[in-house]
């Protein structure tokens, strides 16, 4: 099949102060027309600098020491820049990650969608009017009024959906997305896999998507390519690596993805060690250090590419007759040590959270006067009520928006709660004043989604680990003792003590904000998406890790996240959230085997499988989370439930007890 873009031999470099970095090494890929190859790999694996490369956007300080970029016929790295220029959008097109940071501010989408389109000589009135059928074609509602709007206005699937228009507005010939779900809910990116995958037909496009969402890429993809510290180590088609992988670093990727062991597990299999120094050219296999079945070769000699069927490639010296015994048959997927029966949770409640309601004011006091307006306030959440015992784990799961991690904050005192009450070891701590709370946030701790935003830029790992005994006045003058500590808890390297965050990883960053919740040793940790952006083999470490140290010191834990199959392996009890309202509560494996609410069901039936045979036809929740501002009547849920009945649409629900315990505020709770 002809390739409408063939990467061939490249080799990129970038230049720091420590040295060069060698982030692309003999890097082939091909991708044929009217396909979707997918690239693969953990966080520092090239899959990005590929990107960067062959869109000629590298950081100044990057350096192609050598290879091609062929697209339609063409290298692209001989272009000039004005020539450059004419391919980016026209011929090329890029869904980005993070739309927020892509897309202006200050600019509606009307005047970005119009701005795309300078080079057509078309009146503005056509522009607009392509625009707006191009905002409806990927299941922009109203796009007559909406865009006149702001990507602020927009929700984070609204705003991605935009993204992908305005990459299709000039009918490019090649399509790359680059992490185009990270920051979604499972239900939005089952939405935008759905849309992907119907625009490829209807525009028979050529696309190209880096992701290290394992369900992602064998929900979408045709082809795959797997790469590890700037290499291509395995490539073929996508039924060829998810049940016939052949590298032993493909195996263990794909072993690693939670959503693929479908019972709890006490540990959740992982990849030791870590990417290496690319400071430094490898002299033997790149991944030899963390292969389990490493030979003396294998740190000696580079492998050679060996051709298995159908196109199937893969570099490793395993499969070297000359080498070993023959072909590796494919291993056994290892199922990880089940957890223990029996509840590890035990005396009387650790927190209680009753009938708690928190709202926002979203109009000043005069302006809602004016204009007629009774109640200038959103509710964030309403009417929850929780329980969480020592060393249990409750998972707390909904999409964006729907109060989850408004719901942590005001636990914490870091929310003013409206109604209800927070009892924590018995004390209702609901109304207490900054100075009485404090002594309780040495037992209370949480754990921040964004693991290097929520550091100081200017501390260093040791300031940031010993400033909780500094806040509170504990440990004065073994401040080096306790880090030294806290690094070893959380197995961080001391040397790391010296760092600052921009010089850590996700997951090293992750482990640092652990470190920090766990210095007072509290006896509540929030964890607010633990494992947000991290790859499937550092969330599985993460995981573990929290397990490990819930086992030794009894912690409670309240797990706020949207990946279910994380909070599936590691909650004891789950709390399902809709528009503020808790809908379904219970053991967390009676609800994953049977959940009871419709969306409950939607949100587990919505998981991405790393497995190309179990592509959902359909998505799994049409539409959004409707505004706060503009409740919908009866059962909030009606608007997107396909069990909604006229009763539902009028009427709001009451709790249902259901036989195993569990709770349901639902009219037709889906019992068998």
């Amino acid at each position: 099949m002809t390739a409408l873009l063939d990467i061939r031999s490249l080799n990129v470099d970038f230049r720091t102060p420590r040295g060069r970095v060698h982030a692309l090494r003999d890097v082939s890929l091909q991708v044929p027309k009217g396909k979707i190859v997918g690239v693969v790999g953990e966080s520092g694996s090239g899959k990005s600098t590929v990107i960067w490369t062959v869109t000629r956007l590298l950081a100044a300080n990057g350096v192609v020491e050598s290879g091609e970029a062929i697209f339609d016929g063409q290298d692209l790295l001989t272009y000039p820049e004005p020539r450059m220029q004419e391919v980016r959008g026209e011929k090329v097109s890029m869904v980005f990650q993070d739309p927020m940071t892509s897309q202006s501010p200050v600019l509606s989408y009307g005047q970005q969608m119009t701005d795309i389109l300078y080079r057509r000589p078309e009146p503005d009135a056509e522009k607009m009017r392509r625009a707006v059928e191009m905002m409806r074609r990927v299941g922009i509602p109203d796009p007559e009024s909406r865009i006149a709007q702001y990507p602020h206005q927009f929700s984070g699937g609204m705003r991605q959906r935009a993204g992908i228009a305005m990459a299709l507005l000039m009918d490019p010939m090649l399509l790359v997305a680059d992490e185009p779900t990270t920051a979604l809910d499972v239900t939005m990116e089952a939405q935008i896999i759905h849309l992907i995958r119907e625009l490829q037909r209807e525009f028979e496009a050529t696309i190209m998507v880096v992701s290290h969402n394992l369900g992602l890429i064998a929900e979408l993809c045709d082809e795959v390519v797997v790469m590890y510290a700037g290499e291509v180590v395995e490539h073929g088609d996508v039924r060829d690596i998810f049940y016939r992988a052949a590298h032993p670093y493909t195996r263990a990727l794909l072993e690693c993805d939670p959503a693929r062991e479908m019972t709890r597990t006490r540990l959740l299999p992982v990849i030791p060690g870590d990417i290496p120094d690319l400071h430094i050219k490898p002299t033997g296999c790149v991944f030899a250090p963390r292969c389990p079945k490493a030979m003396v070769v294998c740190r000696e000699r580079q492998p050679d590419a060996h051709t298995l069927e159908g196109g199937h490639a893969t570099r490793c010296h395993l499969l070297d007759p000359g080498l070993a015994e023959g072909p590796v048959a494919q291993a056994e997927h290892t199922a990880p040590e089940a957890v223990s029966e029996g509840p590890r949770s035990s005396g009387a409640p650790l927190l209680e959270v009753d009938h708690l309601s928190v709202r926002f004011r979203i109009m000043g006091a005069l302006k809602a006067r004016v204009k007629g307006v009774q109640e200038p306030f959103v509710d964030a959440v309403l009417n929850a009520s929780l329980t969480l015992k020592r060393g249990e784990t409750l998972g707390l799961v909904g999409e964006s928006g729907s109060g989850k991690t408004t719901l942590g904050r005001a636990v914490l005192g870091l929310a003013e709660a409206h109604l209800g009450n927070v009892t924590f070891e018995g004390r209702d701590v609901l109304g207490l004043s900054p100075a009485a709370f404090k002594p309780l946030r040495r037992d209370m701790a949480m754990m921040f989604q964004d693991p290097v935003g929520s550091l100081s830029p200017r501390q260093t790992v040791r300031a940031l680990v010993t400033e909780p005994f500094e806040i509170h006045g504990l440990s004065k003058g073994r401040l080096d003792e306790e880090a030294e500590r806290l690094c070893d808890m959380v197995r961080l390297p001391l040397n790391f003590l010296s760092r600052y965050p921009h010089e850590l990883s996700g997951g090293q960053a992750r482990r640092v904000g652990v470190a920090r919740a766990l210095a007072l040793n509290p006896k509540l940790i929030i964890a607010d998406e633990p494992t947000a952006g991290l790859d499937v083999s550092v969330q599985g470490e993460i995981l573990n890790l929290m397990g490990e140290l819930q086992r030794e010191h009894g912690l409670g834990y309240l797990i706020i996240s949207h990946n279910l199959p994380v909070v599936r392996h590691i909650s004891d009890k789950l709390a399902i959230m809709y528009l503020g309202r808790l809908v379904e509560r219970g053991d967390s494996e009676a609800i994953f085997a049977r959940p009871a609410h419709p969306y409950t069901e939607a949100l587990v039936g919505g998981v991405p499988q790393p497995d190309p045979d179990k592509r959902r036809a359909l998505v799994s929740i049409e539409g959004e989370v409707p505004s706060l501002a503009s409740r919908p009547s009866g059962c909030e849920f009606h608007t997107r439930c396909k069990y909604a009945t006229e009763r539902c649409r009028a009427e709001r629900p009451g709790d249902t007890v259901l036989g195993d315990g569990r709770i349901v505020t639902c009219h037709h709770p889906l019992t068998d």
